[in-house]
C-alpha cells in the first residue's frame, strides 16, 4: 500500500471482531483525512458484517482499502457496495494462497485461469488489487515465478508484491528479481494498469526501483520449467501397463484422455535439475518431453534427474520400441541422466506383466538411480 495509509485493525486485543459502528465512531472522534487500511479480518468472509462495515464507513467519507481473500471477493454485489462506500482497493494474499497451489506445490493451470478471471472482475468493478505472493516455498518448482507473472498480467493486478519464502536461496532471489522485472516491463504495466493515471504513475515509480537493481536472468531451471509446463496428451491406442503394484493393466481405451505432466526444480542436494512426471507415458510423450529438455539445457553440462513417482501408466511401446531406438543415447547420458523412484515402478511393471519386463537390462543396469 502507498505510504501514509492509516492501518485500522478490525479485531480487538482479545481477538474479538470489532463492531463496524465502533470502528467508524473511533475514527470519527480521532478525525483526520488520510486513507484507511483495514486489517486483521478478511473482507467478505462474513457477508452481513462486510455490508454493515460499508454502511458505517460511508459516513466517514474517507477512501479505504481492506484485506480480503479470493473466495470473499467473488460476491460482485458486495464489491459494488464497498466501492460506493469509499473502498478503493483489496489486499489479497499471501494467505490464503492466490496461486492456489496444491499441497505438492503444483499450480493448477485451470485454477490459475479462474483466479485471473476473478481478479479482472474485481478491476472492472473499479477496485484496485494488491496481490501478495510468497514464492520459493517447499514443493514449488522453478515455474512458480512464471506462474506469478502470468497471474499478475492476466489478472490485471494493480500492484503485485512478490516475497521470497527462503530469501537466502540464490535461485529464489534470482527468480523473484526476474519476475519483478517482467511484471514491470512497459507492456506488462500497461496491461495491468490500463488507462488509469494513478496506477500508471505508481507502477512506473516501481519500475524505476526495479530497473536500478542488477538484471537477473532466468535460471536454467526456470527455463526448463517453462519448457515442460505444457501437458502432453497421450496419443497411442495401444496396451498400457500400470506402475501401481495393486492395479491391473489398462488398455488404450482407458487412457484416451490421459496426459503427461512435468514440473522442474533445482535440487541442490543432488546438484541436478529434477523433472517430476505425473500421469501416463507413451512414445509420443516420451519423445516430446526429451526434445523439450534437450532444447532447454542445450550443450550445458547440467545433470538431469527424472522423478517417476507420479507416473501411473506406461505404454508397452515405451518399454520396447522407444528403449530399443534410444539405447545408445541413454548409455551416452550415463553420469548426466539419473532416475528417482525407478525401482518401485519397474517392480510394479514386472508384476503386472507376469514377471516379464522388456529391455530390463537397459533400465536396470544402464541408468543410475538418484537418491
Amino acid at each position: 500500500m502507498p505510504d501514509g495509509w492509516q492501518r485500522v485493525p478490525l479485531v480487538g486485543s482479545a481477538g474479538e471482531l470489532r463492531a463496524p459502528g465502533e470502528v467508524a465512531d473511533t475514527l470519527g472522534r480521532e478525525g483526520g483525512s488520510s486513507s484507511l487500511l483495514l486489517i486483521g479480518h478478511r473482507f467478505g468472509s462474513i457477508a452481513p458484517y462486510a455490508r454493515l462495515l460499508c454502511a458505517h464507513l460511508e459516513r466517514l467519507g474517507r477512501p479505504w482499502a481492506v484485506e480480503a481473500d479470493l473466495d470473499g471477493a467473488s460476491d460482485a454485489a458486495l464489491l459494488r457496495t464497498a466501492r460506493a462506500s469509499g473502498c478503493r482497493a483489496l489486499v489479497i494474499g499471501p494467505d490464503p494462497d492466490p496461486l492456489r497451489r496444491a499441497a505438492t506445490g503444483a499450480t493448477d493451470p485451470v485454477a490459475l485461469r479462474a483466479t485471473a478471471a476473478l481478479l479482472r472482475r474485481i478491476r472492472r468493478i473499479g477496485l484496485a488489487t494488491i496481490v501478495h505472493l510468497r514464492l520459493g516455498c517447499d514443493g514449488d518448482d522453478a515455474g512458480v515465478f512464471g506462474d506469478a507473472v502470468r497471474l499478475g498480467v492476466a489478472g490485471r493486478v494493480s500492484f503485485p508484491r512478490l516475497e521470497a519464502a527462503v530469501p537466502e536461496r540464490d535461485d529464489v532471489r534470482r527468480g523473484i528479481d526476474w519476475a519483478e522485472r517482467t511484471l514491470h516491463s512497459h507492456g506488462a504495466i500497461w496491461r495491468r494498469a490500463g488507462l488509469r493515471p494513478n496506477l500508471l504513475v505508481a507502477n512506473y515509480q516501481s519500475r524505476r526501483r526495479v530497473a536500478a537493481t542488477p538484471r537477473a536472468l532466468p535460471t536454467i531451471a526456470m527455463r526448463l520449467a517453462r519448457a515442460v509446463a505444457r501437458p502432453i496428451r497421450i496419443r497411442e491406442r495401444v496396451r498400457f501397463v500400470s506402475t501401481l503394484a495393486t492395479a491391473v493393466q489398462a488398455s488404450g481405451e482407458h487412457v484416451r484422455t490421459a496426459w503427461l505432466r512435468a514440473r522442474a526444480v533445482r535440487d541442490e542436494t543432488v546438484a541436478a535439475l529434477v523433472v517430476r512426471l505425473d500421469g501416463a507415458i507413451d512414445v509420443h510423450a516420451a519423445k516430446k518431453l526429451a526434445s523439450r529438455i534437450r532444447r532447454t539445457i542445450g550443450k550445458t553440462q547440467e545433470r538431469i534427474v527424472i522423478d517417476l513417482a507420479g507416473v501411473e501408466q506406461v505404454s508397452l511401446t515405451v518399454l520396447t520400441r522407444f528403449l530399443d531406438e534410444n539405447a545408445g543415447r541413454l548409455g551416452d547420458l550415463r553420469g548426466r541422466l539419473a532416475f528417482r523412484n525407478l525401482r518401485p515402478a519397474l517392480d510394479a511393471l514386472r508384476r503386472n506383466l507376469g514377471g516379464m519386463l522388456p529391455n530390463a537390462a537397459i533400465l536396470e543396469h544402464g541408468l543410475e538411480e538418484a537418491s
